[in-house]
């Protein structure tokens, strides 16, 4: 692929995360104060566990493009099996199949901060990420190392980033699998 056809690539991917993230904002935001902090289900996640998980996940995000990561990466031998059988399909589909857990970092705090600070941290963490995606593409970066899935294409991360956040903002209404 070109490097114009990778921009291009990068620019639809960071178009389609920004839709993602609007969406998901204004499904937040919408959210009623008295469910902010109770689970859609018994063992799931609130509205606001779930914001908060989306803005860690940009937040952690932001740190693989720096080239950092607080938790415990795969083997890096593993990593080609776990993109293959996880990323590959989900960039495929467009969607997360049932059933995957979070690795610890990215897991929220059980008492979720209020519906106003979590939806401006998740709208900052978001717009960062772009920026910080720009500026590596800018310096000639073009994938990153993920701790998981090992070397990522930024567009591809980027799309990631959007199937994830369109999948967590099905969570946000009470009857949410």
């Amino acid at each position: 692929m070109t490097s114009t056809a990778l921009a291009a690539d990068l620019q639809t991917s960071v178009a389609d995360n920004r839709r993602a993230v609007g969406a998901f904002l204004a499904d937040a935001r919408a959210v009623p104060p008295t469910r902010w902090a109770h689970p859609r289900a018994p063992g799931k996640w609130s509205p606001g566990q779930v914001t908060e998980h989306v803005a860690l996940a940009y937040e952690l995000s932001r740190g693989l493009l720096h080239g950092s990561f607080p938790g415990k990466a795969a083997p890096r031998i593993l990593r080609p099996f776990i993109r293959a059988f996880f990323l590959t399909p989900v960039l495929k589909r467009g969607r997360f199949g049932p059933g995957n857990k979070s690795p610890e970092p990215f897991r929220p705090t059980g008492s979720p901060a209020s519906p106003e600070a979590l939806t401006a941290r998740l709208e900052a963490a978001a717009g960062a990420f772009e920026t910080d995606l720009a500026a590596a593409a800018r310096s000639g970066q073009d994938s990153i190392d993920h701790p998981f899935f090992g070397q990522v294409p930024l567009a591809e991360y980027a799309r990631l980033q959007a199937i994830h956040t369109q999948h967590h903002r099905g969570q946000l209404s009470p009857a949410a699998p």
